[in-house]
């Protein structure tokens, strides 16, 4: 159902949309239970990651998500400017977006035919009347009547990129640590930028790494380790050596009347569908075998003919089980990959199941194909690792996502000039 705001509500919105006071975490989280399948890609190509160039109007990105329930609201969305490393700026809303503060989402379709019912929204942004002006990192903010925690609904990153650099990375068989050499990947990147080279390279440059399409072990505000009259080069780094992890581990429930490739059933209860994926073991210390994935993303449709995606697609309960003789002191597990957006909170933490033998998980998830590798956190440090769950094989292929920021000290902001991505094989 359509709400209408009032006047001094609007008034308020727009005040606090066009300052930087922002105290939000600059992260993709969701902060309602009911959100989910949250989708944000450019080129209408679910697996291309939310980055588009600077003054090309035609390039826009698409979001998509569901609200689980039967009924629906008209939303809001916002957008705030941040540093290289995720930090909201300090400059004024004028400075980098032109237009409306704010904006509508109220293209939304209700479930058909499904047991678990939701509400399924569509946008495509940057608007005419609404358009970022700068380059950059950039949060995306869906919120329901205003911008106060009650309201808010999810957070995501995108970005925005004016090319004036260009990247080359490569990835060699041995690391600087020879020790490394077969379980871990080391980068070597040179950026070429000669129209600013006059610049405080070493204070204004920033290199960032992600591996496929994790955050938590990015390598941001890398510093050139040589810096020559045309480039800079982030040869011999040790910021750029990366876990080489494992294929990820893969489960299509895109049909629900075909038993795909290790699943063990697929049944229906009154209210939901339920998919047994096949008991795991264990990786490490195993040979390498080799199979194409999508590097730990997911694919969101419906192999039934004639029926619409978006709102026909069901959800399933997807049961993992991995079998562990002892629970890990200090240490968590979780499932890690795009189906719960890179992140590691409860609705992707194992439990350990004495019974059984292993550790279990439950994830609620539209149909579809999806992509994930078992890790490990370490509760004090925070750190996660495939090296206990999955190994950590030299020949697996990973894609490496590099983005190059130069502090424009006259706008006061880190500009985004150089977008690349390599395969490690």
């Amino acid at each position: 159902m359509k709400k209408v705001l009032p006047l001094l509500a609007l008034i308020l919105l727009a005040w606090n949309a066009s300052s930087q006071s922002f105290d939000l975490p600059c992260y993709d989280l969701d902060y309602k239970e009911s959100v989910r399948t949250v989708l944000l890609y450019a080129d209408g190509n679910q697996n291309k990651d939310p980055i588009i160039p600077l003054n090309q109007a035609q390039q826009r990105l698409n979001l998509s998500f569901d609200l689980l329930g039967a009924e629906g609201d008209v939303l809001n969305y916002t957008f705030i400017h941040c540093t290289n490393d995720w930090f909201p700026t300090e400059i004024q809303r004028q400075n980098y977006a032109t237009g409306y503060d704010y904006g509508r989402i109220d293209d939304f379709d209700f479930s058909r035919n499904t047991l678990v019912d939701y509400v399924h929204y569509r946008l495509n942004f940057p608007e005419a009347d609404m358009m970022p002006t700068a380059s950059g990192n950039y949060l995306l903010i869906v919120y329901g009547d205003d911008l106060s925690e009650e309201n808010l609904y999810f957070t995501r990153r995108f970005m925005v990129y004016d090319e004036k650099a260009s990247i080359q990375a490569s990835v060699p068989h041995y690391c600087d640590e020879i020790s490394l050499s077969d379980t871990h990947q080391q980068l070597n990147i040179s950026v070429y930028m000669p129209s600013i080279m006059a610049g405080n390279v070493q204070q204004y440059a920033n290199l960032t790494i992600r591996q496929n399409g994790r955050w938590d072990n990015a390598a941001m505000g890398l510093k050139p380790t040589f810096v020559y009259p045309d480039n800079i080069s982030y040869e011999h780094h040790p910021q750029t050596v990366f876990e080489a992890t494992n294929q990820y581990r893969r489960v299509n429930f895109s049909n629900f009347y075909f038993q795909s490739e290790n699943i063990a059933r697929i049944y229906q209860t009154d209210d939901y569908y339920v998919v047994d994926y096949a008991i795991c073991e264990s990786r490490a210390r195993k040979p390498y075998i080799t199979y194409e994935d999508i590097h730990g993303e997911k694919y969101v449709y419906i192999a039934n003919e004639g029926r619409e995606t978006d709102t026909e697609a069901d959800y399933a309960w997807l049961n993992l089980f991995l079998r562990w003789p002892y629970p890990l002191d200090n240490t968590d597990l979780y499932v890690m990959g795009a189906a719960n957006n890179w992140q590691f909170d409860e609705r992707n933490l194992m439990h350990y199941d004495y019974q059984l033998g292993g550790y279990l998980c439950q994830m609620l998830l539209k149909q579809g194909y999806y992509n994930f590798l078992f890790v490990t956190a370490d509760r004090d440090t925070g750190q996660v690792s495939t090296e206990l769950t999955e190994g950590n094989l030299w020949d697996t292929n990973n894609l490496y996502k590099i983005y190059f920021y130069y502090f424009n000290a006259t706008k006061g902001y880190d500009e985004l000039i150089g977008y690349a991505f390599v395969n490690s094989h």
